[in-house]
């Protein structure tokens, strides 16, 4: 549920509305001039959110990579080309443990 409160009343209302928002995890919008300017959430919300945001831009980014290539290597290929570039020696057992 998503509360509206006028700007104008934070001033006396702000540790209410924080702790509405915390205790029963609503969001609430603050309007300036009938407006929306502000949202206030909980916090686990907010990181939930960014949370999905990244996975969505990860994951298209992910399927743009892989449409516009013709080429792929296989996790082994990846690893030796590693090793080559940086003088070590990882091995595929490193990642499966």
């Amino acid at each position: 549920m998503v509360n509206v409160v006028q700007l104008g009343e934070m001033g006396t209302e702000l540790s209410a509305i924080v702790q509405e928002v915390s205790d029963r995890q609503t969001q609430i919008v603050i309007e300036s001039a009938g407006k929306p300017v502000v949202a206030v959430v909980p916090y686990g919300y907010l990181m939930n959110l960014l949370e999905a945001l990244e996975d969505a831009i990860d994951s298209t980014l992910l399927k743009n990579a892989v449409t516009s290539n013709d080429k792929f290597f296989s996790f082994e290929e990846v690893i030796e080309t590693h090793n080559q570039a940086h003088n070590v020696e990882v091995q595929i057992e490193d990642f499966t443990k």
